[in-house]
This record gives structure tokens, sequence and C-alpha cells, in this order.
């Protein structure tokens, strides 16, 4: 197998993966804590990769200083401590399709967040994508005879803008780092934040507060509880198949055959996120989803063709 063929089946593996994402987590949500889910699956997984990051800075021959600690653990705050409840909440309100489509949009708004942190130039493609994928957006949400929870559309767009920030800061750490160090760190900062969030929800005034307020579920968040033989299969694919194996290969895509084909995830997520929604937990495909997601798909072919 050819750099160029190994790239396209890390880059197909990474689609289909990241589309189960939110098949996943509706189907742990009642067992497991979404604090307590995210926590457990960054850990482990920015432990995991530590020896690779030590392996690429080696060869990089150079090191990590403390001032790029700190912006990991910043990022990680922004992509992984907000985007990882929430997104798992909104998976458990929106649904499982609804939310997987409106996610897709990710790369467009982190081109258009680049262009104002990092100064990167936007095109006139770009920007035609960036329509088309707010107007997908628009016509899943339906703002003017709203079906879905307020709430939890308000979520997910803050988990796509901080995740966007979190892509934003971590693109400018790369070529200094390294993707897979940046994302090491991010990971093991987001689960020790997780795991200091979970502690803290075991003091009893703290505990208090959050019930009183109605974020009864963020109190006296478990950590080793809830795990079941029927929901192992669903934690597995979500905390090593997503969060370590998808990762890794997109990673791999995008080194072994570039940015452009690493991108194409953006096609599949789209297009698979209703499929497995339909087959896994029975949402159906309406005819407003299949418009946003020939839109989703559209505006990312848009923003990829040369």
């Amino acid at each position: 197998m050819t750099k160029h063929q190994k790239a396209i089946f890390c880059m197909l593996l990474a689609g289909i993966l990241f589309s189960l994402t939110e098949v996943a987590m509706k189907k742990i949500n009642a067992d497991l804590n979404g604090v307590q889910v995210n926590a457990t699956r960054y850990f482990l997984c920015g432990l995991f990769l530590m020896p690779w990051s030590r392996a690429r800075l080696k060869a990089m021959k150079t090191h990590i200083t403390a001032a790029q600690m700190k912006l990991c653990a910043l990022l990680a705050f922004s992509g992984i401590t907000i985007v990882g409840p929430l997104y798992q909440m909104s998976s458990a309100t929106l649904g499982a399709a609804n939310t997987g489509v409106i996610f897709s949009s990710t790369p467009l708004f982190i081109i258009m967040l680049a262009a104002l942190i990092l100064h990167t130039p936007v095109t006139g493609r770009e920007a035609i994508a960036l329509a088309m994928q707010v107007l997908a957006i628009a016509i899943l949400v339906d703002p003017f005879h709203m079906t879905m929870d307020p709430v939890g559309v308000a979520a997910l767009l803050l988990c796509v803008v901080c995740y966007s920030l979190y892509a934003v800061g971590g693109k400018k750490l790369m070529p200094a780092l390294g993707s897979i160090t940046v994302t090491a760190w991010s990971f093991f900062w987001g689960g020790v934040q997780l795991l200091g969030i979970a502690g803290l929800s075991h003091i009893p005034a703290v505990a208090q507060w959050l019930t009183v307020r109605g974020f009864a579920n963020y109190a006296y968040v478990p950590l080793f509880t809830g795990y079941t033989w029927d929901n192992l299969p669903w934690v597995l694919v979500l905390y090593i198949g997503v969060t370590l194996v998808a990762f890794l290969s997109w990673f791999l895509a995008i080194e072994w055959g570039g940015v452009a084909l690493g991108s194409l995830t953006y096609f599949i997520k789209p297009a698979l996120s209703p499929v497995f929604a339909l087959i896994f937990v029975g949402e159906p495909i309406t005819t407003k989803m299949l418009i946003g997601m020939a839109l989703m798909i559209g505006g990312a072919f848009v923003a990829l063709k040369k």
C-alpha cells in the first residue's frame, strides 16, 4: 500500500468513526455523566499519546516551553472542558443526526476565526461555503418555527465556536510542536480540568448550589460507576474509536496526504451521521434534514475545490 493509499484509508476511517460520535454519546448518556465521560476519555487518551509526543519533539529537536504548556491548557479549557459535556448534552436533546450535521460546519467557522485571529486571508469560495453552511443550520434549527430545544441549540453553537477557537489556537502551536504534541497535552489538560470539576462537585456546598439552580446532573459527578456490559460497546467506540483512533487517523491522513485530503472527513460526517442515527437510534431522516445535509456537503465541496 502506497503512502497516498494509506492516507485515503486513514481519512475514510476517521470520517466513519467521527460520524459515530453523536450516536455513541446518545447511547451512553442515560448511564454516564457528561463530565465523567469526557474527563475519563480525554485524560486517558492524553496519557496514551504522551510517548508519541516525546518521540515527535525529539525528532524535531525541540521541547515544550512553559508558555506553550499554558496555551495548551487554555486551549483544552475551550475545546474540551467546555465542549465535551455540552456536546454530549446536545446529542441527547437535539438528536444525534442534527448535532452531527450542525457540528460539521466547524471547519468553516475555523476559517473565519483564523482570519480574525491569525489574519489568514478568506477566499471568495470560503465565504460562499460559510454562507451555505449557515443557511443549512438555519434550515435545521428553523428559528421561526422552533421545534428544537433552544438550550440545546445554544449549547451546540457555543460548542462550534469554542472548538473552532481550540482548532485555531492549536494551528498556531502546531508548527513549533507538531500536531501530536498539541493534541496529547490539550487532551491531558482537558481531562485534568474535567476531573477537577468532578472533584469540586462532591463538595456539599457546591453540590447544593448546583442542585438548587437546576444543575443536579453536575452535582456529585461519578467517575467509576455507570459502566455496564450493555453500554460497554458504545463506551469503547467513543473512548477508543473516536477519541484515539479517529484523531490519530485524521492526523496521519493530513501528514501523508495533505490538509485537503484530511478535510474530506467533513464530507463524510454530515452524510453518515444521520444514517448512523437512523440505524442505531431510530432517528428519521426528514426532508429538512436532507436539505441541511446537502448544503453542508455542498459547502464543504465549494470550500475544498481547487
